[in-house]
């Protein structure tokens, strides 16, 4: 499932920075979001594994490896995203941006942000 929200906000910033699409790059930030989101909880469930044995520390190494870099990939997606929407805007700044958004105030990020936590929620 992290897999899939990677492969979809890859193809959410290709496609905007190609077309210029405004309203593709407003769906990247909460994504992103769902995205470390799921990295801190699949994190915390290895921790579990690791001291119920059910994992080995070896293992976790790989495992931390792939989390790191997949939330790598959607940082730089997100700053792609950023760039693109400051290009076409002088006056957005990238940081107060992001931070205004996840203030909560913005009602297209908080429902993009629900929908993609349904579509990629984790289950037990």
């Amino acid at each position: 499932m992290l897999t899939n929200a990677v492969n979809e906000i890859l193809h959410i910033t290709v496609h905007a920075f190609e077309t210029d699409d405004l309203d593709a790059t407003k769906l990247v930030e909460p994504l992103e979001e769902r995205i470390d989101e799921l990295i801190g909880e699949m994190k915390r469930r290895h921790v579990e594994r690791l001291q119920r044995g059910e994992c080995t520390v070896e293992q976790g190494f790989v495992f931390n490896d792939l989390l790191t870099n997949f939330e790598r990939i959607s940082d730089h997606c997100s700053n792609i995203a950023l760039a693109t929407i400051e290009l076409h805007d002088s006056s957005v700044q990238a940081h107060d941006y992001t931070r205004a958004l996840h203030m909560g105030d913005d009602k297209d990020f908080c429902a993009a942000y629900e929908s993609f936590a349904q579509q990629y929620a984790l289950h037990e």
